[in-house]
This record gives structure tokens, sequence and C-alpha cells, in this order.
């Protein structure tokens, strides 16, 4: 009888150890829910429904063209980051933008970005703030995000481009994590 309770204790023990070491191996992602919804699904449930971005632009504010920013050229830039960042997603102008708007159904499936440049000085200190906007057309201000900064005349347009590029990133990982693709 001894001997039975011995070989129970030593069989318990090698599965408790097995059992214990196969869950270490596996991580704590054996336990996770694959459909739990993560945060950027709820908070921008916007995104679900677009099938294409129709206004990408950039606008400027202060002192920016004094400094020698062009809305032109950051849209172009903006765009351009578009492209890098959102693959499999296209950006196309709607024919009417009026007629798009009204219906609510067309405005949820087309997306918006809109980033606004706005500085303070014209030699330095210059202060910059750039604030990115996006959204669907139904929702055009479902995602926000921003940097402040400062710098001179020289160096405030080159920062002014990389922040772009950072925000433009970010609504990326947002846009396609709400999306579940990510």
């Amino acid at each position: 009888m001894l001997v039975i309770k011995e070989k129970e204790n030593t069989m318990f023990r090698f599965l408790t150890i097995f059992v214990l070491v196969i869950a270490l191996l596996a991580g704590p992602n054996v336990f996770a829910d694959e459909n739990k919804p993560n945060i950027e699904s709820i908070f921008y449930s916007g995104f679900k429904t677009i099938e294409r971005f129709g206004l990408i632009s950039v606008s400027l504010d202060g002192s920016a063209e004094k400094i020698g920013l062009k809305k032109e050229d950051l849209t172009d830039y903006l765009r351009l980051r578009f492209k890098n960042s959102f693959a499999g997603m296209w950006f196309k102008e709607p024919e009417n933008l009026w007629e798009t708007i009204q219906s609510k159904e067309k405005a949820a499936k087309i997306g918006d970005i809109h980033v606004n440049v706005w500085t303070v000085g014209d030699d330095f200190p210059i202060a910059y703030h750039i604030a990115i906007n996006a959204g669907n057309l139904a929702n055009g201000r479902e995602y926000e995000n921003a940097f402040l900064g400062y710098g001179s005349k020289r160096n405030v347009p080159d920062s002014v481009r990389e922040s772009i590029s950072q925000l433009i990133d970010d609504l990326a990982v947002a846009f396609f994590k709400a999306r579940s693709e990510l």
C-alpha cells in the first residue's frame, strides 16, 4: 500500500511539473481571448466602415507661410506618407463632395485625414503645433493627435515634416488596429 501511494505522489508531481512547463513555454497568449476587442476598435469604430480615403489635406496658420512652409508641398508630402503607411488603402477625391456628405452611408465609407500646422514667430524661437484629425466623412474628428515644438527658421520645416511622418504612422497603427488588421 505504501508503494502505491509513493507512485501516485510521484505521478502527481510529474504531471504538475509537466503542466507548469507547458504553461511557461506557451506564455500568456494561450489564455488570451482572441475575439476580445482592442481599445482602438472601441474608440475608433468609424475606421471599420472606411473603404477608401477621399480627403487628405494640410492647412497652415500663423507664421507658417512666412517661414517658408507651403500648403501644397506639405499636402503632397502627407499624401506620400499616406501611401507608405496605409498599404492596401487607396486615395481618390470624391467627384461630388456635397452629394457624398449628404448620404450618411456614402460618407461613412470615405476616410478623411487633415493636418493643421500652426506656427508662431518668424526667426527664433518659432513655436509650432501640428495636429492631425481623421475619421470618415460622417465623423471627421474621430481620431486626434498633436505635437508641440519649437526651433529656428532653419530647422522648423524639417521638424514639421518629421512630425507629419510620425503623426501619419501613429494614425496608421490605430487605423489598422481598429479594423483588426494589425
